[in-house]
């Protein structure tokens, strides 16, 4: 992660990063709720800045997605051109139809964001938090609650992601019955992780099952239409054709044959 002030230094930043092998470039267009100094709300870069930004990655053919909550960075960045936002959990209804209009994706990371802003101040994990974050959550709780629904309400395009790392890796799946509860279909919710996921990271050959796409396969013990809970219990796993974990246990890497 680096710090670039003004057009210049973040010109110099992004062809850095892509010289280094970089396929996306990620930015910071608000605060956050982890951070100590700024506010989610609170923009981070000029319009010129963003601009400036998505322009010089994309002369290299590299998207750009920014880490946004509020409004104004949110809006700045769709008007820079930016493929995705990442969490836009306090946008307004104006702002997710701008996105909706301008085709750009919405990766909402709820799991870390909407089970945080509906914990308890005896949880655990709330005595753990740092003075600053809980000032941050008690000030958007509502807000962030607010705008989960309206997201569901929505048609803008809804990718799968998690923000791991901000809980246990092994938590990933709990984004699934999170999307469910503040109004998101089953259905949309798991196509946020196959089909739609693939279309936004242009990966024309995954996310859907037929002829001629790789065989990236999971399967579990019942139906997630009616029950989104058993997204947590996966007992298959098929990648590229290969089995590496099936209903018995087994975890050795085999080839499937069809019947």
């Amino acid at each position: 992660m680096a710090a670039a002030d003004g057009c210049d230094e973040i010109r110099t930043r992004v062809r850095q990063e892509i010289r280094a092998g970089a396929d996306w470039i990620k930015f910071a267009a608000t605060g956050g709720f982890a951070s100590p100094s700024d506010d989610p709300g609170q923009a981070t870069y000029s319009q010129e800045e963003m601009d400036v930004l998505v322009a010089t990655a994309a002369d290299l053919g590299v998207p750009v997605t920014p880490h946004s909550y509020g409004d104004e960075g949110i809006q700045r960045a769709v008007r820079a051109g930016v493929r995705s936002i990442e969490h836009g959990n306090l946008a307004s209804a104006d702002t997710l139809r701008m996105m909706e209009d301008a085709g750009v994706f919405l990766v909402p990371t709820q799991y870390a964001i909407v089970s945080g802003a509906r914990r308890g101040e005896d949880d655990p994990v709330w005595a753990a938090m740092p003075e600053y974050a809980k000032r941050k959550a008690r000030k958007y709780r509502g807000a962030l609650l607010d705008a989960a629904e309206r997201v569901a309400a929505s048609n803008v395009r809804i990718a799968f992601g998690t923000d791991a790392g901000m809980f246990p890796h092994q938590d990933n799946w709990r984004e699934f019955p999170t999307m469910v509860s503040t109004g998101i279909s089953p259905l949309r919710a798991l196509q946020a992780a196959t089909s739609v996921a693939a279309e936004l990271l242009q990966l024309d050959d995954l996310g859907v099952i037929a002829e001629g796409k790789i065989a990236d396969l999971i399967a579990m013990p019942g139906d997630p239409f009616t029950d989104i809970e058993v997204t947590g219990q996966v007992d298959l796993v098929m990648k590229e054709g290969v089995i590496y974990k099936d209903p018995a246990g087994k975890r050795e890497a085999r080839v499937a044959t069809a019947c």
